[in-house]
């Protein structure tokens, strides 16, 4: 820190885009397996490439999502970090041949679920 210059971060105010807008947060990988973590981050980036093929939803972008991967975060401090509407959030399991996926769609607003 310089002299004189207070350590502070300047906050800027996020502007809602006009249409729903949503941040898919990384999946968390609840596998024993760790090897499994490169199948958990594939299912997120897959959910995020078929959400910004539609033009009524605003998407953030994969590498805004990931900043948050492996940290606690609250929703409403995403949202308010990428001006979104709507989180969703998930984890996946897969195990031998069976791959058991959450999801649940967070109102950023409220805090409150819309689906799961």
């Amino acid at each position: 820190m310089e002299r004189g210059v207070p350590d502070v971060a300047i906050r800027q105010e996020v502007t809602l885009p006009d249409k729903p807008s949503i941040a898919v947060l990384p999946f968390v990988n609840v596998s024993d397996d760790p090897k499994q973590e490169f199948f958990s981050d594939g299912i997120t980036e897959e959910i995020i490439n078929a959400l910004s093929k539609l033009p009524q939803i605003f998407v953030i972008a994969r590498n805004s999502s990931f900043t948050y991967k492996g940290k606690p975060v609250k929703v409403q401090q995403v949202a308010q970090d990428l001006g979104v509407n709507y989180v969703l959030e998930g984890s996946v399991r897969r195990e031998q041949n069976r791959v058991r996926i959450t999801a649940q769609l967070v109102d950023a607003l409220t805090g409150r679920h819309v689906f799961f």
